[in-house]
């Protein structure tokens, strides 16, 4: 009984009152009636954005993402469009960083050694904005950083105008993008100063302007990227922190920002790569006959492309080019063309993160990661780039795994490689581990080129024999583990897929480009297994007065030490020594082996036939091994690179 008084009680608390203003309102003039009615409106709006604030503050649908630790934080929404992620028309959507995500956007600088904001949005415009723009020249979007100088001193956001002040930002003609794109626009990099601190002019925040309906469907921090990439469902398109115009000619892009994004210097660590992507469609590439060759001038230097079969992009090192930071255009076939774009090697973070856990060191003057590139660009790699005075590392930039050592000359190349050549391929020395001692006064070669499975037994054959290597060599070893050649196991390593070359500058003219090709198509063979068996299937079927002429050839120059008794070696070098040379010299260079004085007192006979049948055999394998590269990986025989300058 109790409870239903107390329902009564408070039932006639709530129904009198509202039956006296139902009357009072009644009794009320009909302009009256309105009023009221609107105050009460007015009332509610005002308790409801009071709600509003207390319970969402300043929430946003859109997060600010990191690519490093792939964390998510609430960004602080300055206006209405940013509450809501949407811009209706023609209006501003404005972000504020917090404390804590300028921190986080610091520490993924230090990681990838540059930061940028990239904002992901997606053009909606309603049924009406599309007539009202059907005619319009210019449907303007821009994007860029909020600096002190758009708050108040007492932290208030200043009231943007569109196309006002000298703001540096990114543009973009709505009439032209697509209708979902991406927009990266780099920190300076001096804005992060050392000690883990971001500088005063750090920006604040960043918005979103748009002339259509626009919603902002993400945001995220990662590392610079400056230029285009259209290879994607989704395009992308990087600036540098002075901001730019989106292209979609996709004709050309300026680089001569990126100094204020990337360090210039040549430390340890690769410079910034300008990465070219190439589509791979049919009818753009080229074939034997006929080639499809992209021409790019970069900076007023010319570089050539040929756009083959299975290439899909090409990696140019700012260090090869003499002026890096400058204007790349694309003068012919740049429909070929799906991106270009300058940023630092994501390999080189993998493998920088590699090195910082496993607590590898780097001693003064040891360089441990290597230059992605095509081999077009390491013949005339000026040495003065080096990031060490004795050797510098390059990456295939095609195929995993593959090193290519240069040296400043013999003297450098033997301390990293000799005793491995002579424990991995010498006659009559293979699987001894030789002294200092013992080898002085023998050399190696002149170009190596070893599998990781075969560095793999000399270092393990080192550690059981508790055997002392020179410092180059161990220095050798610890390249080979980060690179992810080998695998640690206690004392010992695991070899994975790969392959090494070894050239050097002591090496002069064609002699270094032949021998670049000889050690290159090694690296292929150690790693292709459908390869091998097409090398062995042609070197089982050219006539065997050939093949017995090529063995007393190897037999015939102390120098070279084969053990012929190896099969594997023997198809190897096989191989090698075809294809070496263009397919139009491999005759003429044979005939020259069986010119040779020491070849033809070892072999007589066999120099006389190989001179009477112009060395028809080995042009016909060459001729086969050719058509099976190309097909493979659009590259020939004298030429493992698809880059020429």
């Amino acid at each position: 009984m109790g409870g239903k008084n107390i329902f009564k009680s408070a039932f006639k608390g709530v129904y009198i009152p509202v039956k006296k203003s139902v009357r009072w309102f009644k009794r009320l003039s009909r302009n009256m009636k309105y009023f009221t009615l609107g105050l009460v409106v007015f009332v509610l709006f005002d308790l409801y954005l009071l709600w509003y604030f207390f319970t969402f503050g300043s929430a946003t649908p859109v997060k600010l993402e990191f690519t490093y630790d792939r964390s998510a934080t609430e960004l602080v929404a300055l206006d209405s469009a940013a509450h809501k992620g949407w811009i209706k028309q023609a209006n501003y959507a404005s972000f504020k960083f917090t404390d804590e995500e300028l921190a986080k956007i610091r520490e993924s600088f230090d990681r990838y050694g540059s930061a940028a904001l990239m904002v992901r949005v997606k053009v909606l415009p309603t049924a009406k904005q599309k007539q009202l723009f059907e005619n319009a020249v210019d449907l303007p979007l821009q994007a860029g950083f909020l600096t002190e100088d758009d708050f108040t001193p007492k932290g208030k956001l200043i009231s943007q105008v569109y196309g006002g002040g000298n703001r540096l930002v990114v543009q973009a003609n709505l009439k032209e993008t697509s209708d979902v794109f991406d927009i990266s626009i780099a920190f300076n990099k001096n804005d992060f100063l050392p000690g883990g601190k971001v500088s005063v002019s750090m920006p604040y925040g960043f918005f979103v302007f748009s002339t259509l309906r626009t919603r902002i469907v993400a945001a995220c921090i990662n590392d610079a990227m400056l230029g285009f990439d259209v290879s994607n469902e989704i395009p992308r398109y990087g600036f540098a922190y002075s901001g730019g115009k989106i292209d979609i000619t996709n004709s050309s892009y300026d680089f001569s920002n990126a100094g204020s994004v990337f360090d210039s210097s040549n430390q340890k660590n690769p410079l910034p790569e300008v990465c070219v992507g190439l589509y791979d469609v049919a009818k753009y590439k080229s074939t034997l006959q006929d080639k499809v060759i992209v021409e790019i001038n970069a900076g007023g230097e010319k570089l050539f492309i040929d756009n083959v079969p299975g290439a899909t992009k090409v990696i140019i090192p700012t260090a090869s080019l003499n002026n890096p930071y400058n204007r790349m255009t694309f003068s012919s076939n740049k429909m070929c063309v799906s991106s270009l774009y300058m940023k630092v090697s994501d390999g080189a973070f993998k493998k920088a993160a590699f090195i910082e856990a496993e607590n590898i060191p780097a001693n003064p003057g040891e360089v441990l990661l290597p230059v992605a590139t095509d081999p077009g660009f390491i013949l005339n790699y000026d040495v003065l780039k080096w990031r060490t005075a004795d050797y510098e590392i390059f990456e295939w930039d095609r195929f995993d795994r593959i090193l290519f050592f240069d040296t400043r000359n013999y003297e450098v190349q033997d301390r990293f490689f000799t005793r491995l050549a002579f424990f991995v391929e010498k006659d009559g020395y293979k699987g001894r581990l030789m002294t200092n001692e013992q080898l002085s006064g023998m050399h190696g070669y002149n170009a190596h080129d070893y599998s990781a499975e075969s560095m793999a037994r000399f270092f393990n054959a080192a550690t059981d024999a508790n055997f002392r290597l020179n410092y180059e060599e161990e220095l050798l070893k610890k390249i080979l583990i980060v690179n992810g050649f080998f695998e640690v196991d206690g004392p010992y390593v695991r070899a994975n897929d790969g392959g090494l070359v070894s050239i050097s500058r002591e090496t002069l003219g064609g002699t270094r480009r032949n021998l670049l090709a000889h050690e290159g198509w090694h690296t292929i063979f150690f790693r292709d297994e459908e390869f091998r068996n097409f090398v062995a299937a042609v070197y089982g079927t050219i006539d065997y007065d050939s093949r017995q002429f090529l063995i007393d050839y190897f037999r015939s120059q102390p120098s070279l030490g084969y053990d012929t008794s190896d099969e594997y070696l023997m198809h190897n070098e096989f191989m090698a020594y075809i294809m070496q040379q263009p397919l139009s010299e491999v005759s003429k260079y044979f005939v020259h082996l069986a010119n040779r004085g020491t070849v033809m007192a070892a072999t007589p006979y066999l120099c006389a036939y190989i001179r009477q049948n112009n060395a028809a055999a080995f042009e016909d394998a060459a001729s086969m091994m050719n058509d099976f590269v190309f097909d493979r990986y659009g590259i020939v025989c004298g030429n493992i690179s698809i880059v020429r300058r």
